[in-house]
């Protein structure tokens, strides 16, 4: 007999792996910027490099990205914390870690959902 197992899937939205430079800002600016890895019509993943004073949680992102002759800026977008890890990748440099940060968007308005849906049906591929 054949048994197989199955992980079920908690995410919602189907998640995405972004193309080319986007960058997440926090605001306040208690992080340095960093770049989007994934994203979802329901929060993203972005990678940063911590330094000693990058405490202060964000409450919300500006997402940055250029295409050839236009750039675009998502502003104000709020979320939550989901997670903020190391990057078991992304080495140490001067005593500074690569972290990986997971934030869930909140109260989007129908324009930023908009602009999100945009964002990853130009950036995007699907993750494997």
């Amino acid at each position: 007999m054949k048994t197989t197992t199955q992980i079920n899937e908690r995410r919602k939205d189907a998640r995405f792996k972004v193309k080319g430079m986007v960058i997440a800002m926090s605001r306040p600016l208690s992080l340095p910027p960093g770049k989007i890895k994934e994203i979802s019509q329901s929060g993203l993943v972005f990678q940063y490099r911590e330094n000693r004073n990058n405490k202060a949680m964000p409450r919300g992102l500006n997402i940055i990205w250029a295409d050839y002759a236009t750039t675009h800026h998502l502003g104000k977008i709020p979320v939550r914390i989901v997670s903020d890890v190391l990057d078991k990748n992304g080495g140490k440099d001067n005593g500074y870690a690569t972290r990986r940060q997971a934030v869930a968007f909140e109260n989007l308005t129908p324009r930023q959902e908009n602009q999100i849906e945009r964002l990853i049906t130009a950036r995007g591929t699907t993750l494997q």
